[in-house]
């Protein structure tokens, strides 16, 4: 009785999940995928980016965020100065390309990341990277670990797998 008592809710649960799983994957409402991507190197001031891949004779929007002041579009101010910023960078053309302006100010530096998109679903993202005038912006986050360390931690585990296996069969043979 108890065994198939635990079939049948097995079972339910098994057809629950058939049916809520596809449910929920179309309850959601997906962000288009991306259909390129770009890479810029930048600096202060002027700067003239195209965006390929996307659709053509469309609208295209941009999202630039970073952890600098924002850049602007043209000639145009921002009211706001801030770490994200969205553009209407122009229409694109016949091939689903867009060229637009990007103006960053004089104490911009580092890596904003940026999405362009139309309202078709075609989107393209990318970085745009605002190197220091005296050097690198990026700030140095790993470390230099000694070869021996590396090694001597390998050898460690490996100790402790073996130690655990021997553990494993001991038992085995005393049951």
């Amino acid at each position: 009785m108890r065994h198939a008592l635990r079939a049948v809710a097995g079972l339910g649960l098994a057809l629950m999940l058939a049916i809520g799983v596809p449910l929920a994957a179309q309850a959601a409402t997906y962000p288009p995928a991306t259909t390129g991507t770009f890479s810029v190197t930048a600096h202060a001031g002027s700067n003239r980016i195209t965006v390929n891949g996307l659709g053509p004779h469309a609208a295209a929007t941009a999202i630039i965020s970073g952890s600098g002041p924002a850049p602007t579009l043209g000639a145009f101010d921002a009211a706001v100065r801030s770490a994200t910023v969205n553009l209407a960078v122009g229409q694109t053309d016949a091939d689903g390309s867009v060229a637009f302006t990007l103006v960053f100010p004089d104490d911009a530096v580092g890596v904003y990341n940026a999405s362009v998109s139309t309202p078709d679903g075609h989107s393209v993202s990318g970085v745009i990277t605002v190197p220091s005038k005296s050097g690198s912006a990026l700030a140095w986050t790993g470390t230099n670990i000694a070869m021996w360390v590396v090694w001597l931690a390998g050898i460690l585990v490996a100790l402790g797998i073996a130690a655990l296996v021997i553990a494993a069969v001991r038992r085995r043979s005393r049951n």
